[in-house]
């Protein structure tokens, strides 16, 4: 069995739990999740995922060639929930973490703090072929640069920052360009913020009201609805830039690939430039 082992650091607060929802816990059922989520981004099929994940049904059973474990884990200090201003862009940003379960993640112990550690362990129990190994591969690769874990990790939470692929514009760049060879409908880009941590928030809430004038409001919209419940496709991904100042990375994965038919309406793409922000309002 070989070992793949990363090093990773939270720069955003992390509302990942169990069956407890008032009590953050990193599981590794949710990164395996998330692998999952890129290895369908980036084009891998039913039977290609059943190889790499395993699967049940279609008159066959097949086990998972990879194992997730989660390891090392120190926690920043106890979480502070935010204060915030229910009209301000922070509320904005924030208002549905706070809500959610009737508030129960709203405490000290339901979130990980920035700063907290950990590690991912990947694991394998058989070799895969060539071509589904390089993407997953891949698939990991784009996890661990833009990925997140949680609750509201389409809006910036959850998000860390990994030791062995640190971010820099060129390798988003990079990155970026290999997966549209893989799915030419995924856009990102970055957003028109550069700024200190005490910022971010205000600055993530501003770029998600920007982001609604161009996206149609209710179900189907890409980014995503909360009755009927729809995920997003949309993504606003923090990052920490060489100066350890703060960027954001606005994505959008295929929705054909990550969103239910229902959810496939025409609607206004990432592409002709992401909407201006209004900060501090």
């Amino acid at each position: 069995m070989t070992t793949e082992t990363y090093r990773l650091e939270l720069i955003t607060p992390c509302f990942c739990a169990g069956a407890d929802q008032s009590t953050a816990e990193i599981r590794a059922a949710a990164i395996r999740g998330k692998l999952r989520w890129w290895f369908r981004v980036l084009g891998g099929t039913w039977d290609q995922e059943s190889e790499v994940f395993g699967s049940v049904g279609r008159n066959s059973c097949v086990s998972s060639s990879v194992a997730i474990r989660v390891k090392e884990f120190a926690a920043n200090g106890p979480w502070t929930p935010v204060q915030f201003d229910g009209r301000s862009n922070t509320g904005y940003l924030l208002y549905f973490a706070k809500a959610s379960g009737d508030g129960c993640r709203w405490n000290s112990k339901g979130a990980f703090p920035a700063g907290s550690r950990f590690e991912i362990q990947i694991m394998w129990h058989r070799r895969l072929s060539e071509e589904n190994r390089k993407l997953f591969d891949l698939a990991c690769q784009c996890f661990l640069m833009l990925g997140s874990l949680g609750l509201r990790s389409t809006r910036g939470m959850g998000c860390f920052q990994c030791d062995e692929i640190p971010f820099s514009e060129g390798e988003f760049n990079r990155y970026k360009a290999m997966i549209k060879r893989r799915a030419p409908e995924f856009l990102a880009d970055m957003a028109q913020f550069h700024g200190p941590e005490p910022k971010l928030f205000d600055a993530l809430g501003a770029q998600l009201r920007g982001l609604r004038t161009g996206y149609p409001p209710g179900f189907g919209s890409s980014l995503g609805s909360s009755n009927p419940r729809q995920a997003s496709a949309v993504y606003l991904r923090p990052v920490v830039e060489a100066d350890g100042c703060y960027g954001i990375v606005v994505f959008e994965a295929p929705k054909k690939k990550v969103l239910a038919s229902n959810s496939w309406r025409a609607a206004p793409r990432l592409g002709e430039g992401i909407p201006a922000p209004a900060y501090g309002k």
